[in-house]
């Protein structure tokens, strides 16, 4: 089970890609970004409380040097990708949150070795939280599809992932595209991205569906944990 308040969170989005894996929060509080438009004004008037913590901040740093991942210190605001899960969740924390870059370029192979090598962290008290999405294709939105009601063609993707993920199929789960309408539910691969690395930190172990439904037909808000 997981302690009430982790040692502290290390968070991928799928809104930050860097050709150099990056860490944002290390070196003190770096607020929030509004990065999204078109919505109200409220909206972007929202804040987010941060912790900051340097002994954890340096305790984090080098265990992921001991962990053989190398990063780059950042202080980019996080994302909404981070802040508007994790504010749910945990409106005032009071541990640390960092950011995690993401790196596509190098393949998602390396991606799974990546949280291969993060798995450790987990040990030791750090919460690791993958942000994208199990589908994600704009374009294919039916704003008029009924509420909870799933396109065939994105249930089908859904329903060859899960297969997949229940397996630990890391060879089909590292190849997205080459599941049922894989291009159709993912275009691209930065929202697809953190749950692999989230998968790869699990170790195997099993992974439980924490929700799942369904928006606009093809949009699945599916979320998973291992070690609950």
């Amino acid at each position: 089970m997981l302690p009430e308040n982790p040692r502290a969170i290390l968070c991928v989005s799928a809104h930050w890609e860097s050709s150099q894996l990056r860490i944002s929060g290390t070196g003190g509080k770096t607020g929030i970004q509004h990065d999204f438009y078109g919505f109200p004004e409220q909206l972007y008037a929202i804040t987010w409380d941060e912790y900051h913590d340097k002994q954890t901040a340096t305790w984090m740093l080098k265990r992921l040097r001991e962990l053989q991942v190398n990063v780059v210190e950042d202080n980019r605001p996080k994302d909404h990708g981070v802040w508007v899960p994790l504010k749910t969740a945990w409106p005032t924390p009071v541990f640390p949150v960092y950011q995690l870059s993401l790196n596509l370029a190098q393949g998602l192979d390396n991606l799974w070795l990546l949280g291969q090598r993060l798995q450790a962290l987990r040990d030791e008290g750090v919460l690791i939280v993958g942000s994208g999405g199990i589908t994600h294709n704009l374009r294919a939105i039916d704003w008029h599809a009924p509420e909870k009601l799933a396109a065939p063609w994105a249930a089908a993707f859904v329903d060859a992932l899960e297969h997949a993920i229940a397996s630990n199929d890391r060879e089909a789960l590292c190849k997205p595209w080459q599941f049922a309408n894989g291009k159709e539910c993912h275009p691209t691969l930065e929202h697809y991205a953190p749950l692999l690395l989230v998968l790869a930190a699990a170790d195997g172990e099993p992974v439980k569906t924490l929700h799942r439904s369904w928006m606009y037909g093809s949009f699945a808000l599916n979320a998973y944990g291992a070690g609950l």
